[in-house]
């Protein structure tokens, strides 16, 4: 494989050409494109997803010793610390649509909830029961945010909230786990992965208030769905044919699965679309040695 260095902020970014690989019945060829390294392992770089203009991503990071939700430019680049805190915020970082707002991840108030940030301001309400466990927000296009807990019985459940905490509404009720939602464009369906007791997690769609819920996969475990800005596709994070997470891009309906250009023999996780739909960035690794790359499509 014949290995391009692209350079950026004194950096060398690496892009790798795609190669087909060998997969079971539900893979179809793989997805044509490039792979660039956007950071280096070692900071625990993760769950990396864009602002609405397209040019810069949050990723939540280990950098200053602790989590917190840091910002760069979309080719790795004027990498800022976007909030400080003294407390450990994470990522997956989840903007509103006109990028004014985040909702994120936080331990700041003893048990880890979700918050809305207000970037003029800085300024965090909580949005989620201060009592329970919650993670993993989305914040969708009809102003409504979804995000996992604990609360409400089961493992884990899906809820949804307004941006000034009202409204909190559980939306699953299965054995086991639903986490991981993710809204589609037009604010009316989400995504999830659940398990539904078994351990084994498939990708799910139903409407924003838990109704007409229906699987969309199958086989392996899948996870961590993100719908593509045109609402067509989902990429998610799976175990299909071999033991490690892989990146992967289905259409809506679960059908023609395809890999995209990523390293091998390690865990690839917590895909994220780019608002114009060109690129996908993931982590790539585990732990320290986490990293995001960007995948951008022919």
């Amino acid at each position: 494989m014949k290995r391009r260095l692209f350079l950026h902020g004194g950096a060398a970014l690496a892009a790798y050409p795609l190669l087909g690989r060998a997969g079971g019945p539900a893979l179809q060829a793989a997805i044509a494109g490039t792979l660039i390294r956007l950071t280096a392992a070692g900071s625990e770089d993760n769950r990396a997803t864009f602002m609405p203009d397209g040019r810069t991503i949050l990723f939540a990071s280990k950098r200053s010793g602790k989590s917190q939700i840091w910002a760069m430019h979309r080719d790795g680049g004027d990498v800022r610390r976007l909030h400080d805190s003294a407390a450990n915020d994470f990522g997956r970082v989840a903007p509103n649509a006109d990028g004014t707002r985040l909702c994120f991840s936080s331990d700041r108030g003893g048990e880890n909830g979700v918050y809305v940030l207000e970037l003029a301001t800085g300024r965090a309400t909580l949005v989620s029961d201060p009592a329970f466990w919650s993670f993993g927000p989305t914040w969708s296009s009809r102003d409504l945010i979804s995000f996992f807990s604990r609360k409400g019985g089961n493992a884990i459940n899906a809820w949804t909230v307004r941006p000034d905490g009202t409204q909190a509404r559980q939306i699953t009720n299965q054995a086991g786990e639903s986490r991981q939602p993710w809204w589609s464009p037009d604010g009316r369906t989400l995504a999830l992965s659940a398990d539904h007791g078994s351990g084994n997690f498939q990708v799910w769609l139903m409407n924003e208030d838990g109704t007409g819920s229906r699987a969309i996969t199958a086989a392996g475990s899948c996870e961590q769905p993100f719908w593509s800005p045109d609402g067509q596709r989902i990429a998610i994070s799976a175990k299909l044919d071999e033991p490690h997470h892989r990146i992967y891009v289905m259409q809506k309906d679960g059908s023609d699965v395809r890999a995209i250009a990523q390293p091998e023999g390690i865990e690839n996780v917590h895909p994220a679309w780019s608002p114009d739909g060109r690129s996908i960035v993931f982590t790539s690794g585990g732990a320290a040695q986490a990293s995001l790359l960007r995948f951008d499509f022919a």
